[in-house]
């Protein structure tokens, strides 16, 4: 069953102060622009290493960088590698985004799109816990367009990948506006708007950070109460599928 989001207003709002969930989804089933985007990474060696369906932190997924001026799909972790043991924050605050020593120059210079088909959270009880109860979140454009954005920072570790070593991403973050509250504080920056996208892709590092924040929306949102759970397979590269987030000649 899909309903407004902010049609749960009335369920209860307390939770541990914790980021948004860690989990999003790609559902592949008759999503040809998902499609076209992951052919984007044809012949690259990570490319089978993408995860459909679920996806959980450290595991690789297709993310839109700038690339000499054009919009370009990588393969990515998802997480920046913190501490020792395998440890990863997968999330930025934006609101301190550029001062963050972690994501501070990523922020400025290595500004990301996580194409996503939505993000997961669960109900909350009165004293924050998590319960079973999950629940998809799609915006309206992305409903309408097979896809929806996140924005996000990456990075290079260890040399990079080109180097031997490997890229990632973080999710930025934002406090929650009335239409997800019910689940969460905090909701990941979604982008709906094409002219945002390029903005947020595109933008000289010398455009101040918190300019580009303004400019961040809150796209109408979805939520679906049936769990999706599209199973991984081994995707056929297709073509690039990303012209219209090519900057105008």
């Amino acid at each position: 069953m899909r309903i407004p989001a902010n049609s749960c207003a009335n369920w209860p709002v307390r939770w541990q102060k914790t980021d948004m969930c860690g989990r999003y989804f790609l559902a592949e089933e008759q999503n040809e622009r998902l499609l076209k985007l992951l052919a984007g990474m044809d012949g690259n060696p990570l490319a089978g290493m993408v995860q459909l369906g679920e996806v959980f932190p450290t595991q690789m997924a297709p993310v839109i960088v700038n690339e000499n001026g054009k919009a370009k799909v990588r393969p990515m972790k998802w997480g920046f590698p913190f501490g020792s043991g395998g440890k990863v924050v997968i999330n930025s605050r934006s609101e301190k985004s550029d001062y963050t020593p972690m994501f501070q120059k990523a922020v400025r210079e290595r500004r990301c799109l996580i194409p996503v088909s939505g993000y997961y959270e669960w109900r909350r009880t009165a004293s924050g816990a998590k319960t079973k109860d999950k629940f998809s979140i799609v915006s309206k454009g992305g409903q309408e367009k097979g896809m929806m954005y996140l924005a996000g920072v990456w990075g290079e570790f260890q040399g990079g990948f080109a180097n031997g070593g490997f890229d990632a991403f973080a999710v930025l973050t934002r406090d929650a506006d009335e239409q997800i509250r019910p689940y969460h504080n905090r909701m990941p920056v979604v982008i709906d708007s094409e002219n945002l996208k390029k903005l947020w892709l595109f933008a000289p590092p010398e455009m101040p950070y918190q300019e580009l924040r303004r400019q961040f929306e809150f796209p109408e949102l979805y939520v679906d109460a049936v769990e999706p759970k599209p199973a991984p397979r081994q995707l056929d590269m297709m073509d690039d599928g990303f012209a219209d987030l090519q900057p105008q000649e």
